[in-house]
């Protein structure tokens, strides 16, 4: 069998149709349909019931996408391990990580990391915790960094990497108080400025300040940079891991708040698949994020 027409089949089931399928795999749609039917034809039976709507799988071919992933399991360790002539880890690692964690945590340990593992191609694509842990599901990721009070991914183990601290920051002429926790109320009054849905300590902030002004719709923005810049400019405060805002705060752009009661403690979490096999590549950046991060380091040392 053609292990392409499992990856095509997993895809338009992680998709929900054939074009959308055809547009992650970089195929046209016809192709896409072909690979389906090749594999409904081997199968004997219908593996999709197909709608004005989408897709979705049908018992069997539920059944078969069970099988499909630890097929394309087994090929990946095959390739891997028979490609493995050297004994130095090789190979791509997908690393999906929040925007600050990818900024802040894990660029300055690429150099090291690279000197390190020469031959390991490392990407990183910024990704708030449910689409982070999506994609290690859909296998569109090997290892995932959330920064979350206690995350709960199904399928996937979770490695504690320690709490990482949060700091409310506002313009130096801010009015709210920096003697006490603001209330919520003041909060709403004053403006908060919102990572996307999904980053967590956003979200929580957001619900306390909707608990106490439910008419309150506080702006979203794409990156922690545009948030920072627009606290410094006075147009209200922003929630923000603290070593993405050292650098503001120590030139007085930035001044630190107290924290508002009611925000959970955030850790950070290295999520990986809990039965997949591991590369010796991904093992290898495994072991790595793990003891610089938790060293407080910026990577692995190179070797002489």
């Amino acid at each position: 069998m053609d292990t392409r027409l499992l990856t095509t089949f997993l895809a338009v089931l992680r998709t929900g149709g054939m074009t959308a399928a055809a547009a992650e795999l970089g195929f046209v749609q016809s192709t896409v349909t072909a690979h389906v039917q090749a594999l409904e034809r081997l199968a004997g039976t219908p593996l999709l019931d197909r709608r004005p709507g989408g897709v979705s799988p049908t018992r069997a071919g539920s059944l078969l996408a069970e099988h499909a992933r630890g097929v394309l399991d087994l090929q990946e360790r095959m390739l891997a391990e028979v490609g493995a002539a050297a004994t130095e880890p090789s190979g791509p690692v997908r690393v999906r990580a929040p925007e600050s964690v990818c900024a802040y945590w894990l660029a300055p340990l690429l150099p090291r990391l690279r000197a390190r593992l020469p031959d390991v191609t490392l990407s990183l694509f910024p990704a708030d915790t449910r689409t982070a842990l999506t994609a290690l599901a859909d296998r569109r990721a090997d290892l995932a960094l959330v920064l979350d009070p206690s995350p709960d991914p199904s399928g996937a183990d979770l490695v504690d990497l320690g709490a990482r601290p949060l700091s409310l920051v506002g313009a130096a002429a801010t009015a709210l108080p920096r003697d006490r926790p603001p209330a919520p109320a003041e909060l709403a009054a004053t403006g908060v400025l919102l990572l996307e849905e999904g980053c967590s300590y956003s979200d929580e902030l957001a619900a306390l300040v909707k608990a106490a002004d439910p008419a309150a719709d506080p702006p979203r923005f794409g990156g922690v940079e545009t948030a920072k810049r627009c606290a410094a400019a006075g147009l209200g405060v922003t929630l923000l891991p603290t070593v993405t805002v050292a650098d503001e705060l120590a030139a007085g752009a930035l001044v630190e708040l107290p924290l508002p009661a009611g925000l959970s403690r955030h850790h950070l979490w290295l999520a990986e698949p809990a039965s997949r096999w591991r590369s010796p590549a991904v093992h290898a950046v495994r072991t790595a994020l793990i003891d610089s991060i938790r060293a407080g380091t910026p990577g692995p040392t190179p070797r002489a």
